[in-house]
């Protein structure tokens, strides 16, 4: 009876803590939904044009690729539960004041302390979550990503309605960081305890990957670049080269994250049918198919479908990569996942400018072209996601 009590005990601790994590992933893409979908009112705010407001968010990717490199110890040395926890709030905090941005400089140096911190989150939330699954005993990390993007949509539809009602950008945002950041402080507690992620000794600033990681890193900067090229240039595409509507171009995008959302929700039960390898490999070539067939073919009804094919076959890459990364015996998974993201985050950083430079001298559609051959080549690639044989066999000596 004793033991039947204390089984029903240790799931209610997993099922607290899954929600605790969830609520990070979701509040994460949520906050950052409803900041960009105030970015027209930033600019009104401060009277930036697009070029100023580029070299502002250039900051962000720049910070998180400078920071990367003592996340992985970071997160290792004082284990993924405290980390998130501290990161979580640091992060809230630091949305904050891009609302009270004065100028250009000081919203220049808001984004660099944001994708600072915002690395950090990313990979104590994710590494937690890993920890997670392994007490699962089952695949549950592409179901994090879900909430992620399914927050992303919830807070751009927020932040929409915000403008629609012409609410003043500094209300807004305290308001959404603060509920955000009281949901965390509820929740966070509930993070799993344990600290099987946590190693005391000193660790090394900078470890050189091995072989397999710079390949994962690899298929995260693909992913990474083609994700930012769908939501930077996919309504412009179907707007201005295929001459549909503002509102029709807009839906292109719309069913790009529709289609990550439904992909993330199935992506764990996927791999557990399929594997990591086939996942990624099967997701690649659909990404590429189906923006080349958006191409080739031309017409706005069609382009919009083949976004929706492109977000769901990316949809679970980045999720399996991080799970890759961060169950390698050799490698402990915050500094895994960390090398990864760190060749993954040069995708947001190089995408802008490749493709915008690409489409001013060849146009935009031969720019996405590029794009999608890079996807091609995730299926080349997929074997660097197969599960480390080291740790399969270290999970199972601890189960028994």
């Amino acid at each position: 009876m004793s033991d039947q009590v204390e089984k029903q005990g240790d799931a209610s601790r997993l099922r607290a803590a899954r929600i605790a994590v969830a609520y990070i992933f979701f509040a994460n893409g949520a906050i950052g939904g409803n900041w960009v979908a105030r970015i027209p009112a930033l600019m009104d705010h401060l009277g930036l044009s697009v070029t100023a407001l580029a070299f502002a968010f250039f900051a962000s990717p720049l910070a998180a690729i400078i920071a990367m490199p003592l996340v992985g110890p970071l997160v290792t040395r004082f284990g993924s539960r405290r980390t998130t926890r501290i990161a979580f709030c640091c992060w809230c905090l630091s949305i904050l004041p891009i609302a009270f941005a004065p100028n250009l400089i000081v919203l220049g140096v808001v984004m660099f302390v944001i994708g600072a911190v915002s690395a950090v989150m990313d990979v104590a939330m994710n590494a937690h979550g890993l920890v997670l699954e392994r007490r699962y005993g089952r695949p549950i990390l592409s179901s994090f990503h879900a909430w992620y993007s399914i927050g992303g949509l919830v807070g751009s539809g927020t932040g929409a309605l915000a403008a629609w009602a012409m609410l003043d950008l500094r209300v807004h945002i305290s308001l959404v960081v603060g509920i955000a950041l009281a949901g965390g402080l509820l929740l966070s507690p509930f993070l799993l305890r344990g600290g099987d992620d946590v190693t005391p000794e000193r660790q090394p600033f900078f470890v050189k990957p091995p072989r397999q990681l710079v390949a994962l890193g690899t298929v995260a900067f693909i992913s990474f670049l083609a994700e930012g090229a769908a939501g930077d240039w996919s309504a412009v595409y179907i707007h201005k080269p295929l001459r549909s509507s503002q509102a029709i171009a807009a839906l292109g995008y719309f069913a790009f994250s529709l289609m990550m959302v439904a992909g993330r929700l199935s992506g764990d039960r996927l791999t557990m049918r399929y594997g990591s390898v086939a996942l990624i490999r099967t997701g690649g070539f659909l990404a590429a198919g189906s923006l080349t067939a958006a191409l080739l073919i031309g017409r706005p009804v069609v382009a919009i479908i083949c976004f929706a094919g492109m977000g769901a076959g990316l949809a679970a890459v980045v999720p399996t990569v991080f799970r890759a990364a961060g169950s390698r015996a050799d490698v402990p998974p915050g500094i895994g996942i960390a090398s990864v993201s760190l060749i993954g985050y040069f995708g947001f950083l190089v995408g802008p400018p490749l493709i915008g430079s690409t489409a001013k001298l060849v146009g935009l559609p031969a720019a996405l072209g590029i794009v999608a051959l890079a996807m091609a080549t995730i299926g080349p690639l997929a074997a660097s996601a197969a599960p480390s044989k080291a740790r399969a066999r270290e999970s199972v000596a601890t189960e028994e």
